[in-house]
């Protein structure tokens, strides 16, 4: 919906910014007296989470200034090549490419010639690879995406017993899930509002029990399981 269908509908800068302050709360929840994370599983775990999803988007800046140095200095890993009765030329990545546009015996030298260019351009790319250590750092961004992954999965399982560990839950679903913080199309709109409810209602509980963990130790309690440590909850 459309701000002006829906009074409720967060405005564009709180939209934008509603996931940096949600990790900016569920951060101080871990400072607080008598911390939510020792007792709620889900937040627990969403702290665990957060660091891998950092060292995810540092692992992915730094690909992606090593792919820019790359193609500034040596182009991309391909090269251009008229093909006969096309009017533009095709971009090439392999000699199998090369065999199939360029089939035929009035195009052996232009093949010849394209898997020559190829193979030259595939070098300097791989030399400047091995000097700027670009595909490490691809594996390492690949790794570390995996981790964040598998920690998201043990978050979305670990049972929520606070408000902070609802909160932490939709918090990796919004960060996730969505294509830009501003991101119009359902159902993100009425996520971030219930976002916006749950970090309001958080804001008065914590009013009301500063520490913020009196909550969670009386659903503990009435789940019969006690309150337990980071250490209990593998997701």
């Amino acid at each position: 919906m459309g701000d002006s269908e829906n009074s409720r509908t967060l405005p564009s800068n709180t939209r934008i910014n509603i996931i940096s302050h949600t990790t900016d709360f569920l951060t101080r929840g871990q400072n607080r007296q008598g911390s939510v994370a020792a007792i709620d599983p889900a937040h627990a775990k969403w702290l665990e989470w957060n660091d891998a999803h950092r060292e995810f988007c540092l692992r992915c800046h730094h690909q992606q200034r090593l792919e820019t140095q790359m193609v500034e200095a040596v182009g991309f890993p391909t090269i251009e090549v008229c093909v006969p009765g096309e009017p533009a030329p095709a971009t090439i990545q392999s000699n199998a490419e090369i065999e199939s546009l360029l089939h035929g015996p009035d195009n052996a030298a232009a093949r010849d010639k394209a898997r020559g260019d190829l193979s030259a351009q595939l070098s300097r790319w791989k030399a400047a690879d091995k000097r700027m250590g670009y595909s490490k750092a691809r594996k390492a961004e690949r790794i570390a995406g995996d981790r964040e992954l598998a920690f998201a999965a043990e978050l979305w399982d670990a049972p929520a017993r606070s408000l902070e560990g609802v909160i932490a839950k939709l918090h990796a679903v919004l960060t996730l899930g969505i294509s830009s913080p501003d991101c119009n199309e359902f159902p993100w709109p009425p996520l971030r509002s219930v976002m916006n409810d749950l970090l309001e209602t958080a804001r008065v509980q914590h009013i009301v029990e500063p520490n913020g963990v009196a909550a969670a130790q009386r659903s503990a309690q009435f789940d019969g399981i006690g309150p337990r440590s980071s250490r209990d909850c593998g997701g």
